[in-house]
């Protein structure tokens, strides 16, 4: 069991309304507020910390990847789409917005991947829960295990009312990470132009899991 997290320092209020009981959640360890750049949140077997700027290298290898950029609009073939991924997601965190977290197994330095939460112009007032993962890692679990905890953190923490996941019919390990943690299909959109599911929860229906389980 690991202690519930400090809040982060300056979370915009807008989309968050979610009041909830005494929070039971575990695999989050508490941060100076005042540091939110060092947000970091523990599971049994992964890291999820705040990106940097040096996890640069690593990442572009990832975005390389026609795997890891499965169901996506494709790699990354130049460095600088990387950076602006990494100084993106940076800012989200200087600015107290939630954002993403490198994804590191424990006992290990690399990152493999990320987990999080992202903002899209083309889905106004979500808040989206992404994850992608080192291939070499798949069929272990562990993408499921950050999700859970990354949502976790935005409905205890956060006081998120809601998160969704947009993800491709066809993306059947994405969707199973998803329903794993209590997501369900709401609706079919075209988002980038691609057919894509929007699986949702909301901060009473997590509640309800959380207490029956």
């Amino acid at each position: 069991m690991y202690p519930a997290a400090a809040l982060v320092a300056r979370i915009p209020p807008r989309p968050f309304a979610c009041s909830t009981k005494e929070s039971k959640i575990i695999y989050i360890v508490a941060v100076a507020p005042e540091a939110t750049e060092r947000m970091q949140l523990e599971t049994e077997r992964l890291i999820l910390r705040s990106f940097r700027e040096e996890d640069v290298d690593v990442m572009a290898q990832l975005f390389a990847n026609p795997d890891f950029m499965r169901f996506s609009l494709g790699v990354f073939t130049e460095r600088k789409q990387t950076v602006a991924f990494i100084e993106k997601v940076i800012g989200w965190d200087r600015a107290g917005i939630p954002s993403q977290f490198a994804v590191v197994p424990r006992g290990e330095e690399a990152v493999i991947g990320y987990c999080g939460f992202f903002h899209h112009a083309e889905v106004p007032g979500e808040i989206e829960i992404g994850y992608r993962l080192d291939p070499d890692y798949w069929n272990r679990g562990l993408i499921t295990e950050a999700a859970r905890a990354v949502r976790d953190h935005g409905f205890a923490d956060l006081k998120l009312t809601r998160v969704i996941s947009l993800i491709h019919p066809e993306n059947i390990l994405s969707r199973r990470v998803a329903e794993k943690n209590g997501l369900k299909v709401e609706k079919e959109i075209t988002f980038r132009g691609f057919p894509t599911l929007v699986y949702a929860i909301t901060c009473e229906e997590w509640l309800a899991n959380r207490d029956a389980s």
